[in-house]
């Protein structure tokens, strides 16, 4: 009777959830071990782009393209766009209102450090987010346990944000250029031996927290541990240990991405299956399809492609306007995704598997209005701030004299502040050889290449102009090969074999000088200086007919340039010179 009985009841029981999201192969591949495909590939890829390059692949394709899914549920959910009507029509209104005056003036620098900080946080919470949704599947919905894992993604991907010189630098580079006050370099130290000591104490507590719920016998989802500790280790890995922050920022945008187009498809998938009252463009995208699979990516990218328009659009004021859609897109993402995704939610628990099904329907909101309103402000209260900082730097730092003394109070503050990272020097010295102080700007490239073991292409290219300005011919042509074998890829290479040849032909070196001149017109035929210095070389050399081709290119690429009229000047003469 009793064995009956207990047959019963298994019978009866509900079937077991899977601790896995999908299955152990896609999890794996979407969610968890995705930095080791990324990887590979993105590092076979910098071996025929620049980090720059692929940064703008990246940024454009992938950053922004992943807007869209969140865009889609937001308005192509009827249930959920009632429940937030307001949220969902009011704010991008105001987030395009605030966006779009602050691309005319110095405060677009300043709207990069909100949207890094924003970012950051964006990217933090989705970590934490697939942390809950791991526990969720086991049966795990302690709250000790969230605001644990809550507090180590704080922890962690603010350690590897202070720690990064690259992130700290773009940071305080844009606060810096939207009139921001100069910060104290101990402060910065300070603030990484904090968070260091704070992050380390964090991490104890977790450990101790998961020993004691083993005790317990409740063991945690050990693919949420999997989780943290490679997405933390990738997150310093791409900050911090890569020698090109845009290139680090690429690879972990990718992970990002990758992770957030995955569970949306996976989500929408199950919605498909099990809600009714799914709507008609989300039954037809998210089938069980292959051919669906692609066409959603495919819409992921042709949305992205739209953020690159802005470099064909020669119209200040369109390119303008579609950078202030491209931060509103990017804004609305961060902002959406903070509650359109909650997983505490039951139709967002059924859509991830969670709970077989959906019951009633949310309808609740998440917030007070007025509380909801209230985290708003530290936004405006930011943009207000910087407005209220450039006022007052531009009625104090007036004159271009002032404004240029300040610029190179900044640069050297950022210097003091990050003295191991070469990019800092190396901007400082730029600015110094603008200012012809050839022999302090030559110091500046030096500190950049000794902080970074002699492999910094662009130190040794601008080295190598110092060198060249002050007749040290020789020594200019080994930094500019120095730089070339570096990064033979790079957007500026065009730039180091000009100089390259000019050097070359200096030192009476013409043939060579010849084949460097030829290689920066085959990569940029537009390039106004190379037509007038292998024009000049051709002249040099009696080949008449060349030198007369490449002078007269040259006049009309100077021409129609914004500035060059002492070059234009320098080509018509040489032109001039030639017999008919």
């Amino acid at each position: 009777m009793n064995q009956a009985i207990a047959q019963a009841d298994e019978t009866a029981a509900p079937p077991r959830i899977s601790r896995w999201i999908i299955s152990p192969a896609w999890d794996l591949i979407l969610f968890i071990a995705t930095p080791l495909l990324i990887l590979p590939t993105l590092w076979l890829s910098r071996q025929s782009f620049s980090p720059d390059a692929i940064y703008g692949f990246v940024a454009a394709f992938g950053a922004s393209g992943h807007h869209l899914p969140g865009l889609m549920r937001a308005y192509g959910d009827k249930a959920l766009f009632r429940r937030f009507r307001y949220r969902f029509t009011v704010v991008p209104v105001l987030l395009l209102a605030t966006t779009l005056p602050l691309l005319f003036t110095e405060l677009r620098q300043g709207m990069m450090v909100i949207l890094v900080l924003w970012g950051f946080w964006h990217g933090l919470m989705q970590v934490y987010g697939f942390a809950r949704i791991y526990d969720a599947k086991v049966g795990d919905h302690d709250p000790r346990t969230s605001r644990l894992d809550w507090w180590l993604c704080l922890s962690w991907f603010g350690v590897g944000l202070v720690n990064s010189d690259g992130r700290v630098y773009q940071m305080l580079e844009a606060f810096y250029q939207s009139g921001g006050f100069l910060i104290d370099p101990g402060w910065i130290a300070g603030l990484r031996g904090l968070w260091n000591v704070g992050t380390g104490l964090v991490t104890l507590a977790y450990f101790l927290h998961v020993f004691r719920c083993r005790s317990l016998g409740r063991t945690p989802n050990p693919l949420k541990l999997l989780a943290l500790a490679i997405s933390f280790g990738f997150w310093w890995y791409a900050m911090v240990e890569i020698d090109h922050i845009l290139f680090g920022i690429a690879l972990f945008e990718v992970f990002h991405d990758v992770q957030y187009l995955g569970i949306v498809w996976v989500f929408n998938r199950k919605r498909v299956d099990r809600d009714p009252n799914i709507g008609s463009f989300s039954r037809f995208l998210f089938r069980r399809s292959w051919a669906m699979l692609g066409l959603y990516v495919g819409l992921v990218i042709g949305y992205g492609f739209l953020s690159s328009l802005q470099q064909s659009i020669s119209n200040l004021s369109l390119q303008n306007l579609l950078v202030a859609a491209v931060w509103t897109s990017t804004l609305l993402h961060f902002y959406f995704d903070g509650f359109i995704w909650k997983v505490r939610e039951r139709g967002t628990q059924a859509g991830l598997g969670i709970k077989d099904t959906a019951g009633p329907e949310d309808s609740r909101p998440l917030s007070d209005g007025l509380v909801h309103t209230a985290k708003w402000l530290p936004f405006f209260l930011a943009v207000a701030a910087l407005a209220a900082s450039q006022w007052w730097d531009a009625g104090v730092y007036a004159s271009k004299d002032e404004r240029n003394r300040r610029a190179l109070a900044r640069y050297q503050n950022l210097v003091q502040a990050l003295p191991r990272y070469a990019h800092a020097s190396l901007t400082l010295g730029t600015r110094q050889y603008a200012d012809g102080d050839l022999s302090t700007a030559g110091k500046s490239f030096d500190r950049a290449l000794a902080v970074s073991g002699g492999r910094n292409a662009r130190a040794h290219y601008n080295r190598g102009l110092v060198d060249a300005a002050i007749h040290k011919l020789d020594s200019a042509v080994e930094h500019y090969q120095r730089a070339l074998d570096l990064e033979p890829t790079s957007d500026q290479v065009h730039h180091v074999h000009f100089a390259m040849g000019a050097a070359r032909q200096s030192l009476g070196q013409i043939s060579e000088a010849e084949t460097h001149y030829l290689k920066a017109l085959a990569i940029q035929p537009q390039f106004a200086v190379a037509q007038l210095g292998i024009g000049g070389l051709y002249r040099s050399t009696g080949q008449t007919e060349k030198a007369r081709h490449h002078l007269r290119i040259a006049i009309q690429l100077l021409r129609d340039g914004p500035d060059g009229a002492k070059q234009l000047d320098a080509a018509q003469k040489q032109l001039d010179s030639l017999s008919p």
